[in-house]
């Protein structure tokens, strides 16, 4: 779905933004919808799906007490996956890689592996001859599609970021074909990212807390989450921190602790 950018002239992250001023509250000055740093982030990220969709690969594998039996029996369809939402959220990755690599293809004129063919026959992407008409594509499996899809839309990320809308099908053939512009395909490959992150555990719980910041002095908006949360260590000795979403700095829970006694933060230390 197109969306407006609220801060024309600065990155679309707004306060998220890696580079943003925390005075302002804005993200960085750029004419194109993100930052570069934004970009090196956003890279990382999409550059993981490789990894995250052979990891999510790890989880439909029978553990021993599931071992297959040498002598076949029932129907010759593939067995059920083990885990319908690790096997749909897969599904969902190559679906987009393969989607946004479809397009990075036609506009930069590379050529068509013919692994892929749009799942909306009306895009603009359509107009452009990528698709010659041939009738059956290639078999490829889904971590090959992955790798290839990854390995042409991180280097073209800034390309990508830049594409105008046009209607797509954007998680699958079951979605609604909506317009969507290059920026929010960024976005969407790296939802897609934390979601397989936390399928696969490898995330902590976030809790929003009530209180206004001490650096950038953000302000509580009745209603709303933020700007303060803390998130759950992941061992019993990890310290526990307060950080602020609008500007990124970080003080002991204890300090939190204090000011919500005191409703003042307590002064920091400064290092001799």
């Amino acid at each position: 779905m197109v969306e407006t950018r609220e801060q024309p002239g600065h990155c679309i992250n707004g306060t998220t933004c890696k580079a943003a001023d925390p005075a302002t509250r804005q993200g960085y000055p750029t004419s194109d919808p993100y930052c570069w740093t934004c970009l090196q982030d956003a890279e990382r990220d999409i550059r993981g799906l490789v990894y995250d969709y052979l990891d999510l690969a790890q989880l439909q594998e029978p553990a021993m007490s599931q071992a297959i039996n040498e002598k076949t029996r029932g129907s010759k369809e593939p067995p059920m996956p083990l885990a319908a939402q690790v096997d749909e959220l897969q599904a969902e990755i190559v679906h987009a890689v393969s989607l946004w690599e479809h397009a990075l293809r036609a506009v930069t004129h590379l050529h068509n592996p013919h692994t892929f063919a749009p799942l909306w026959r009306t895009t603009v992407y359509d107009h452009l001859n990528l698709t010659t008409g041939r009738v059956g594509l290639l078999k490829a499996r889904g971590g090959a599609t992955v790798q290839r899809a990854v390995g042409v839309i991180a280097p073209r990320l800034e390309r990508l970021a830049n594409l105008p809308a046009a209607t797509v099908c954007p998680t699958g053939i079951e979605s609604e074909p909506v317009p969507m512009c290059g920026w929010e395909a960024v976005q969407q490959l790296q939802n897609l990212h934390r979601r397989a992150r936390a399928a696969l555990g490898r995330t902590t719980r976030k809790f929003w807390i009530g209180g206004n910041c001490w650096t950038c002095h953000a302000r509580q908006t009745a209603g709303e989450d933020g700007p303060l949360w803390r998130s759950e260590p992941k061992r019993p000795e990890d310290p526990m921190e307060v950080r602020c979403s609008a500007c990124g700095a970080a003080r002991p829970y204890p300090d939190y602790e204090a000011f919500m006694t005191t409703l003042e933060w307590p002064e920091l230390e400064v290092a001799a």
